[in-house]
């Protein structure tokens, strides 16, 4: 009896033992493969002088950006310099100001490392959407132009390396927060026809 009650005891001791060296470790942040949408690891955000986050939407951006910047193809190019926009701003079709709360739930998903190797970048390249950082002055001070289609993104050096999130935790927030321009392959003909209309297309879509 007293050897049963002490196994008993030397499994319970174990058990406990593993389950704080797993919460030690997660709380040191040391890196976890969990799964696809699930938090791997946390940052700091490095932008601490921003005073508002505004979201934007376009059609497919290097089908019109026409615009070269110190010598650079628009899919080479920064986005942003000087505090301001790099490419026609007229094209943007949708502007949504964040509100605190909307803030805090973009920051948490950008600092999160949340995607494991199962979703993977392709060739392709066509942003539709982007997020801005501005400070007091209303400057842009800081943004993440990413394709949710492609699973891929352009951002200012000061944002490098923040992309680690699922894109498509990244499109659910942007729908949340009252973004509607989203281009799925059946809607890619009204894309095309509103570029044909402002003349950077000289062909329809059959």
């Amino acid at each position: 009896m007293r050897k049963i009650i002490f196994l008993i005891t030397i499994l319970i001791l174990v058990s406990c033992k593993k389950e704080n060296t797993k919460n030690q470790i997660e709380a040191e942040g040391v890196p976890i493969v969990k799964s696809v949408s699930k938090v791997i690891n946390r940052r700091d955000f490095p932008l601490k002088n921003f005073s508002k986050i505004e979201l934007v939407s376009y059609y497919d951006r290097i089908r019109w950006d026409t615009l070269k910047y110190k010598g650079k193809q628009p899919f080479r190019k920064e986005l942003v310099d000087n505090f301001k926009l790099t490419f026609d701003s007229t094209m943007i079709q949708e502007r949504v100001i964040l509100n605190k709360s909307q803030e805090r739930e973009l920051l948490n998903l950008m600092i999160s490392d949340t995607c494991v190797p199962e979703e993977m970048s392709s060739a392709c390249y066509d942003p539709r959407h982007m997020i801005l950082f501005r400070d007091d002055k209303n400057r842009i001070i800081g943004y993440n132009e990413f394709c949710i289609n492609c699973i891929g993104s352009r951002s200012s050096t000061n944002l490098d390396g923040f992309q680690k999130y699922c894109y498509s935790d990244m499109s659910d927030l942007f729908r949340k927060f009252g973004i509607k321009l989203f281009v799925e392959y059946e809607d890619g003909g009204k894309e095309y026809e509103f570029l044909r209309k402002k003349g950077y297309l000289n062909y329809k879509i059959k």
